[in-house]
């Protein structure tokens, strides 16, 4: 085929008029695009005789072209990946040995992927993950609504995940609504009853000491049993949380503001050194409540200290209230801190909470007679004593 003399030139392809061995010249269009193996391939396009079309109108035509020419390759859309792949990502970057994540913080979030997310949704195409239908599965579970929003906000970890390694676009989960508001109030125990229990472990070391740091220390229990004698500074009455160990595993502290140090009472201070004359393993990077099954090697497992000792105790103290466990010191010292006058903001640090928020609507409940202390109080300014209404 002649190409003849009439041609005009673009920034890409060019507008050319070609003979034809039979009718009338056309006008087309011509440009390269990039082809699979790296090089280009032309393209030609016919865009009309020029009996049909003048030149300004093959050029109005041709520019339709070059901008198809110029235009960015489209990208291939990419299958869309299934949950199980993103969880299986989020995984690998986020929960894997050089994860910035407490043991405890690692292990609840697997657990609730395998448990909960995995056997549901992870077939599911992440496009065909829809806000409402979250909403109807959480509300099928027969879990408290804290259980559930953990479950949502796990699962929307990793949709977030997805987002920065732009696997997917948007977090759906971001939508799905589910209330933390507990059902019930979780138990917590009068000082009259801690003091109960504490007498009937008298002799019964290390767990008496141990229960006593976390009735009044309000130590978390992975703190409690991952502590070793080196963390104990006894001339400044200091202690220092650097670790955690739970379920067998030595980890970081839950937190950066669980790392701060704490004051130690005195009563806490004469128990722990009381035990370090009796431990056999009192060297600085022993564990202070070190097991004699692994020959010092670990601590004891808080889970069989409450079974085997803690709950008798309780049970001889006559004390019968639902869900005890070395949690329940926790929020039992949270809320005598405030029940004995402590600040907020001094609560709150003891308690190495990152906000006041959680010291207050998560942890604090008001105690026995603080409640009727404070309802007479109110009461005696509306009606003082005297007054009957």
């Amino acid at each position: 085929m002649k190409m003849i003399h009439k041609r005009s030139r673009y920034q890409a392809g060019c507008l050319t008029i070609e003979k034809r061995r039979t009718g009338a010249e056309v006008y087309t269009f011509r440009w390269r695009e990039p082809a699979a193996n790296g090089g280009t391939t032309q393209r030609r396009v016919v865009l009309g005789s020029v009996k049909e079309l003048s030149k300004a109108q093959a050029r109005k035509k041709a520019d339709e072209y070059r901008q198809h020419a110029n235009a960015a390759p489209p990208v291939e859309s990419k299958p869309s990946i299934t949950v199980a792949e993103l969880v299986e990502h989020y995984k690998e970057r986020e929960l894997g040995e050089s994860a910035d994540k407490a043991v405890k913080v690692i292990k609840a979030y697997k657990y609730i992927f395998a448990n909960y997310v995995i056997p549901k949704w992870g077939a599911v195409p992440l496009v065909e993950v829809k806000p409402v239908a979250v909403e109807d599965w959480l509300k099928s579970l027969k879990k408290a609504n804290g259980t559930r929003a953990k479950i949502r906000e796990v699962f929307g970890a990793a949709f977030r995940h997805g987002m920065r390694y732009e696997l997917y676009a948007t977090n759906p989960i971001a939508h799905v609504r589910q209330a933390r508001k507990r059902g019930a109030e979780p138990t917590i125990l009068e000082p009259e009853e801690l003091a109960a229990i504490l007498h009937e472990l008298e002799g019964v070391e290390p767990v008496r000491t141990a229960f006593l740091i976390g009735a009044i220390m309000g130590m978390r229990r992975g703190e409690i049993f991952g502590l070793k004698w080196a963390d104990i500074d006894s001339g400044r009455a200091i202690l220092h949380v650097r670790r955690s160990f739970v379920d067998g595993v030595e980890g970081q502290p839950k937190t950066d503001s669980s790392r701060r140090p704490l004051p130690l009472p005195p009563q806490a201070l004469e128990a722990l050194m009381a035990w370090k004359t009796q431990s056999s393993y009192a060297t600085p990077g022993d564990w202070v409540f070190a097991s004699d099954l692994s020959f010092g090697k670990q601590p004891l497992w808080p889970g069989t200290l409450w079974r085997r000792n803690v709950a008798p105790a309780v049970l001889r103290a006559e004390i019968n209230k639902p869900k005890l466990g070395w949690h329940t010191l926790r929020r039992t010292y949270a809320s005598l801190l405030l029940a004995t006058g402590a600040s907020l903001r001094v609560s709150m640090e003891l308690m190495r909470h990152s906000t006041a928020e959680m010291t207050l609507a998560t942890y604090a409940q008001a105690v026995g007679d603080e409640k009727r202390g404070a309802g007479e109080r109110v009461a005696s300014v509306v009606l003082p004593k005297g007054k009957v209404a």
